[in-house]
C-alpha cells in the first residue's frame, strides 16, 4: 500500500471518531483543523492529478503522520479512560490537548541529534502529571500550560510545530485567509473531509 491508500483507510477507520468530535464542536479536533485541511486538500489533488510534486508529497506525509499519531492517542484515551463516550472525553479537552502538545515537544526532541536525556525526562515527568488528570477525568489548571512553556523554552531555542507549519502551508495554498479563525471554518473543513 502507498501513503495515499493509507490515508483513505485512516479516514474511513476514524470516521466515527472524527464525526463525533465535529458534532460536539470539540476543541480536541479544532487544533488539527489546518493540518487536516492541508492533508485532505493534497489527497484530493493527488486523486485528481495522479501525483503531487515532491515538496507537496513531503507536506502530505508529514501532516498525515502527525494526525495519524495524535488520533491514535485520542482513540486510545477514548477507549481506555472514557469507555467510548466522546462527550465525557470532551469535558477534559483542555487536558487532552495539553497532553498532545507534550507529545509534539517529545517528538521534536527525539528528532534532535544528541538530545539531552535530562530534557526528555523533564517532559516525560510532566506528561505523567498530565496523565494523572486524565485518569481522574479532570481538567488541568491553566498554570500547567505556563509550566510547559517554561520547560520547553529551556529546551528549544526555536520551535515551530507541525500545526504552525500547516497553518502557513494553508495560507500559501490559499486554503484560508490570514484573518480566519479556526472556529469559523472548522465545520466546513471537516464536513467536506467526512464526505
Amino acid at each position: 500500500m502507498d501513503i495515499y491508500t493509507d490515508y483513505a483507510n485512516w479516514k474511513f477507520g476514524n470516521h466515527e471518531l472524527i464525526n463525533g468530535l465535529i458534532t460536539i464542536k470539540s476543541k480536541i479536533i479544532s487544533r488539527f483543523s489546518h493540518t487536516i485541511l492541508v492533508v485532505d486538500t493534497l489527497y484530493n489533488q493527488y486523486v485528481d492529478d495522479g501525483e503531487l510534486s515532491p515538496e507537496l508529497e513531503v507536506i502530505f506525509e508529514s501532516g498525515f503522520n502527525y494526525i495519524h499519531d495524535h488520533f491514535l492517542t485520542i482513540s486510545t484515551i477514548l477507549k481506555s479512560e472514557y469507555r467510548g463516550n466522546i462527550k465525557e472525553m470532551d469535558k477534559n479537552s483542555k487536558t487532552i490537548n495539553l497532553l498532545l502538545y507534550i507529545h509534539d515537544f517529545e517528538a521534536e526532541l527525539l528528532d534532535t541529534p544528541n538530545y539531552s536525556q535530562k530534557d526528555y525526562d523533564k517532559l516525560s515527568k510532566f506528561e505523567d502529571k498530565v496523565n494523572e488528570y486524565i485518569e481522574k477525568h479532570e481538567e488541568v489548571p491553566d498554570e500547567l500550560f505556563g509550566l510547559l512553556d517554561d520547560i520547553t523554552t529551556e529546551i528549544f531555542e526555536n520551535y515551530q510545530g507541525i500545526n504552525e507549519i500547516m497553518y502557513e502551508v494553508a495560507l500559501d495554498l490559499d486554503l484560508i485567509k490570514n484573518s480566519d479563525s479556526d472556529v469559523d471554518y472548522v465545520d466546513a473543513v471537516f464536513g467536506e473531509m467526512i464526505k
